[in-house]
């Protein structure tokens, strides 16, 4: 059986927290996030993200590797198995496949709604 993801919705608000040092694409991706009416909150990358985490309510935790994909893999999938109920997504400056380690894998310059259209489909457990 196939669900339509248009059928699909959230029983909680969509919560974004962000791990950026990059604030161009920060501000565009909370600009993106607030004509949604999606929270996003945007946190350095050295922040200690349970407590970002526990803080803001986030529900889903994107993560900004910049150009060392590799380390932030390895964070992300530490901090995966430690909250397997937090979806978390990594945003890389390019990225080859769909996923890493497991976890979903995004383009960070491809377009606003569409990176924000599959950050949702990740929270509500269905892949793009």
């Amino acid at each position: 059986m196939s669900v339509a993801h248009s059928n699909v919705r959230a029983l909680r608000p969509l919560r974004i927290l962000l791990a950026s040092d990059d604030a161009p694409f920060a501000e565009r991706l909370a600009d993106g996030a607030h004509e949604r009416k999606v929270a996003l909150t945007c946190v350095p990358g050295d922040t200690n993200i349970d407590v970002a985490l526990a803080r803001y309510r986030s529900n889903v935790y994107v993560l900004d590797t910049r150009d060392a994909l590799p380390r932030g893999a390895r964070s992300a999938t530490a901090f995966a198995a430690l909250h397997p109920d937090i979806p978390v997504v990594l945003v890389a400056e390019r990225a080859v496949s769909r996923t890493v380690a497991g976890l979903l894998l995004l383009e960070k310059w491809r377009s606003t709604d569409r990176l924000l259209g599959e950050i949702e489909l990740a929270f509500l457990g269905l892949r793009p």
